[in-house]
């Protein structure tokens, strides 16, 4: 794991962790955001981090990187470029809000997988990642993310290794905000 301190530092340096009031992914309001599409767009400060994920995987002992379309793609690229040998797949949203492999990409029956992303919440859309993996008749052998983010169960049971682990980061439903209620305005960071 980094120094979560100095990690911070980057990530607000880069643009990559944000102060404000936030619509996360999952539904909920936030006055923390992190934004990593801002860290993997400079390959200088991703290399550095990958390598970390990468070695912390390692004893998981696959090679097939899986990431969630679309803040994993880059960083389960990054984290494969560590490995001799390695191959990197991305799993996509279909009409059912699930995740599936498209463009070709096959896991072989009984395949072992790391799934990398960028930052965990709730886990929903790395469990939709394994649901897929599944599928194909692969196994997950661990879940790597760049940040973790998330206060409770996720929504998978494969181990979590994370390079930066956040905690207490306050959400809440719409209704119960805070930020709302003082008339902050809500800012949609993907949008």
């Amino acid at each position: 794991m980094l120094d979560s301190i100095k990690a911070l530092g980057v990530l607000e340096q880069c643009g990559a962790y944000l102060h404000g009031h936030f619509l996360l992914t999952t539904g909920l309001h936030s006055n923390q955001f992190f934004l990593l599409a801002r860290l993997t767009e400079r390959p200088e400060l991703l290399d550095a981090w990958a390598l970390v994920l990468a070695r912390q995987l390692e004893p998981y002992g696959t090679k097939t990187v899986v990431g969630p379309a679309m803040g994993g793609i880059i960083p389960a690229y990054a984290v494969a470029r560590q490995w001799d040998g390695a191959r990197v797949l991305f799993a996509e949203k279909d009409d059912q809000d699930t995740m599936r492999f498209k463009r070709g990409f096959r896991i072989e029956p009984g395949e072992s997988v790391v799934v990398v992303e960028d930052a965990v919440t709730t886990g929903s859309s790395v469990a939709k990642v394994i649901d897929a993996v599944k599928q194909e008749g692969g196994r997950v052998a661990a879940v790597g993310a760049l940040v973790d983010r998330s206060q409770g169960p996720l929504r998978f049971e494969e181990p979590l290794v994370s390079l930066v682990k956040l905690g207490e980061i306050p959400h809440w439903e719409a209704h119960d905000c805070p930020l709302c209620r003082q008339a902050v305005p809500l800012i949609r960071p993907k949008a």
